[in-house]
């Protein structure tokens, strides 16, 4: 298993190295009015992918706040009726050791 988690390590990397130097050409950014000139292309290519996880984590994390808050109040309410049902065995047992006659 780990020769293997190696072997798609290294092609990830070769993978990523290839591109680089495939999109090596230095290319024009324009960004929000400010111009940069002669930055290589997989430099934009690379600040896209960083971005663009970031913004998906970022969603990630928001969505997990709030599973996490949903499940803390079920876990609440899940603990409030475990509480009741004790109460009512308890009361039951109770009972039903009132009704045995003692001899």
């Amino acid at each position: 298993m780990k020769e293997i988690r190696i072997f798609i390590t290294l092609a990830v990397i070769l993978s990523i190295v290839w591109v680089f130097t495939q999109n090596s050409t230095p290319v024009e950014l324009k960004l929000m009015g400010a111009v940069y000139s002669d930055i290589p292309l997989y430099v934009v290519i690379l600040g896209s992918v960083i971005l663009g996880i970031l913004f998906g984590f970022s969603i990630t994390i928001g969505q997990n706040i709030k599973l996490r808050k949903g499940l803390k109040l079920i876990d609440r309410e899940r603990e409030k009726l475990q509480g009741e049902v004790d109460k009512r065995r308890q009361a039951v047992l109770q009972e039903n050791d009132d009704l045995e006659p003692t001899t």
